[in-house]
């Protein structure tokens, strides 16, 4: 049945390009697009010197993705780690996580315990009611300040519609997904509605995804790996006389060893905007975005064994992960001496927790962190004549408490337990200001740059009670740190078939209480303690972008970069009170730590081609290579974090009516000698050598009749193969059939 649905969708595919003669397709890639990321404010892609990547609502829909990091690992725009399905840790030119910025509708969702190693909180924005991702490569601290060392991924959500000429406008869309091979259902739902000075966005999505089933097709390299021959689950047990007397962990074999059981979880999403239009330069918008999930497997805990049969342990998963942000802006248009003012102020709960129990124990540790952020910000533009002048304040206030418990799953009693952060007070402070400069020389030169200096202060406390488990030698973390970052870039626009942009660029960043203070396990037989002496990291980044249109219809484009990363954070070897092991969660781990200690470089280079061959058929294809090393004293060692070289490659057709996409997206192989083995490459949970290349075919098909109305039908990863993306400890998905009906009004 598979293999007609497969010949089907090509077949479909193939009348596309046959029959299809007058209906064009836009550009792959448009650098007159409006981009925002890179100033706070409207500006055109061409005339920016850093390197973005643009993906709007329509190609969110073609890509049809799952999950926000999906979409942007589908779409060529990063590399994409896994620990679990309820994932999806954005690598942008070798940093990954804490070094990464998340921002959601201008409001930096980064906090106070964005941790370094592999982060999952993207999940909690719901990509089907983004209406674009734009991605920002490379340092970006300028105007973000801290965090943005390999770029910045901005997630900006649909905006409420004004009725314009009419007295009352109403629209929304609806969408239903299905797909095979976790058994997905997503449904979602949004409204809008507005008259001439106000408007309304309802949204809701809700998603259930079940165990992922992994390809079937291996390698000599892959044969017989990843496979799920066991899984956990409590079983009764009996007394001599068959009475139930309690129950027990059980290592149960699995019927199907290629579906990864364990690893299924379910997630709503809620939005809320209103936008006041008091007046044609005054507007207000009201932003209310709630998110939550199920209990989530962490299906690489869950997957490592003690011996042959046993698991090491019984339960691992975050516990329900909320998100809740409400932000008001207000945004003015000449105002007066100004061209444009945007106020704001925002706020942000966040709800995780880490929840772990070793197979035959009677007591599950049960971690939990509680997060509220209060943000402002004021950013201003003033033109004049040639120049631009952006500058602003901007501030985040983090408080953090964080808790934990020891239960007893057989009588339901409960013990103290380890925090993994200080149980006192955690706060961390981030106050900047900055000022951005554009010079518009020529219509054929464009001069940026700007300036930022930014205070962080830090301060946290252990209790007695947290003492007890840890005797520290200091009750109190307090820090405080200051940090610039700067820019300066030229474009050119010698004519209209080329566009040269050079860039110089610094970035930093501040340690947060996830890198001074916790208290964990990041791997088996390891754990990190605290470290109060901590300092801020920092990179030097130069790049150069070269692009070229030929006739229209063609264009090339390629950039290079070279980043020095200095004072960088890495985990060392340390002894906590003269003993280099201590007993965690019951078991004898090396004690290690975070140190100031790396210096490190990247460099790398990113190219792609696009073509419209005719009006309705064009081909595109795109790769990142990278790569990194920590300088030593004598021969340079790998750096963590930095993917094989990965890409997308295919073509899109359309016809009136019909219109289909074929695509490969692939990786090379990661040879073990670049592996980092003491960061976070997690090297033991791909073959025991090198991670061998891979690439997968994709296809769908869109028939869409009738305006309002469309159904969309594919197949990702055709060839069932069997793979894991790089430092992922999840396989990835095996070949997937989905159908998606679209309704538009």
């Amino acid at each position: 049945m598979k293999k007609y649905l497969v010949n089907l969708i090509l077949l479909l595919l193939s009348w596309v390009c046959i029959t299809a003669q007058t209906d064009s397709t836009d550009m792959l890639v448009n650098f007159d697009d409006v981009v925002i990321a890179d100033s706070k404010f409207e500006g055109l892609r061409k005339n920016a010197a850093q390197q973005t990547f643009l993906i709007k609502s329509k190609d969110l829909q073609r890509l049809n993705a799952q999950r926000t990091g999906d979409a942007l690992m589908n779409s060529g725009a990063a590399f994409v780690q896994m620990s679990q399905q309820g994932g999806g840790s954005v690598v942008l030119r070798g940093f990954e996580a804490s070094r990464v910025l998340y921002v959601v509708d201008g409001v930096r969702m980064n906090n106070i315990m964005y941790r370094a190693g592999h982060l999952q909180n993207i999940i909690t924005v719901d990509n089907n009611v983004l209406d674009r991702i734009e991605v920002l490569y490379g340092p970006s601290s300028t105007v973000y300040g801290s965090d943005a060392l390999g770029g910045v991924v901005h997630l900006r959500t649909k905006n409420p519609l004004l009725s314009g000429e009419k007295n009352f406008l109403s629209a929304g869309n609806a969408m239903f997904r299905y797909g095979s091979v976790n058994n997905e259902l997503t449904g979602h739902l949004n409204l809008s509605f507005g008259g001439k000075k106000f408007a309304s966005l309802t949204s809701a999505t809700f998603s259930r995804f079940g165990d992922l089933r992994m390809g079937n097709y291996v390698t000599n390299a892959t044969a017989g790996l990843w496979t799920r021959d066991f899984y956990q689950a409590r079983t009764n047990r009996y007394d001599s006389l068959g009475n139930v007397i309690g129950q027990k962990d059980t290592a149960i074999a699995n019927k199907a060893t290629d579906v990864q059981t364990g690893s299924g979880y379910w997630q709503y999403d809620l939005l809320q905007k209103f936008l006041y239009q008091q007046s044609e330069n005054i507007s207000h918008v009201l932003n209310v975005q709630f998110s939550n999930s199920s209990n989530v497997p962490r299906y690489d805990r869950l997957a490592v064994r003690s011996n042959t049969t046993i698991l090491r342990d019984a339960e691992w998963y975050y516990g329900p992960q909320q998100r809740l942000l409400a932000a008001y802006n207000f945004n003015w248009k000449n105002a007066g001496a100004l061209d444009l003012i945007s106020i704001g102020v925002n706020y942000q709960n966040i709800v995780e927790s880490r929840n772990n129990r070793t197979f035959n124990s009677s007591f599950r540790t049960e971690r939990t962190e509680k997060v509220h952020v209060v943000g402002i910000h004021a950013d201003l533009r003033k033109n004049i004549k040639a120049h631009t002048l952006n500058f602003g304040v901007d501030a985040q206030l983090n408080f953090l408490q964080s808790t934990a418990v020891g239960r007893n799953v057989n009588v339901d009693t409960t013990r103290a337990a380890s925090t993994r952060y200080p149980d006192g007070k955690n706060n961390m402070n981030y106050i900047g200001l900055y000022l951005t400069h554009s010079w518009q020389i020529s219509e054929k030169l464009i001069l940026s740059d700007g300036i930022r200096y930014n205070f962080v202060n830090l301060h946290s406390t252990f209790t007695d009670a947290s003492q007890e488990f840890f005797p520290l030698p200091y009750n109190e973390i307090k820090n405080n740190f200051n940090g610039a970052a700067g820019n300066i870039g030229l474009t050119a626009l010698p004519g209209k078939d080329w566009r040269i942009a050079a860039l110089f660029s610094t970035g930093f960043r501040a340690p947060n209480v996830d890198d001074m203070t916790k208290i964990f396990e990041p791997v088996p037989g390891t754990v990190i303690v605290p470290n109060n002496k901590l300092q801020p990291e920092y990179t030097i980044n130069g790049e150069l972008t070269v692009q070229k249109t030929i006739s229209k219809h063609y264009r090339l484009s390629a950039t290079g970069f070279y980043t020095y990363f200095l004072n960088a954070l890495t985990v060392d070897k340390t002894t906590f009170n003269g003993a280099d092991s201590i007993v965690f969660d019951g078991n004898l781990s090396r004690v290690t730590t975070l140190v100031n200690k790396q210096r490190a470089y990247i460099a790398g280079v990113t190219a792609s081609a696009e073509a419209d061959v005719t009006d309705w058929f064009s081909m595109f294809a795109s790769f990142t290579y990278t790569y990194g090393r920590i300088v030593t004293d004598t021969t340079p060692y790998p750096l963590d974090h930095i993917p094989p070289v990965y890409g997308r490659a295919g073509f899109r057709a359309k016809h009136k009516w019909l219109s289909g996409e074929v695509f490969t997206v692939f990786n090379g192989k990661k040879k073990q000698k670049d592996y980092n083995m003491l960061g976070e490459d997690n090297f033991g949970q791909g073959t025991g050598t090198d991670l061998p290349c891979w690439a997968t075919l994709n296809a769908r098909v869109t028939i869409q009749p009738i305006k309002y109305f469309a159904l969309t039908l594919g197949c990702d990863n055709m060839m069932d193969l069997r793979y894991r993306q790089f430092a992922s400890g999840i396989s990835a998905p095996g070949r997937n059939f989905f159908v998606t009906a679209r309704v538009n009004w």
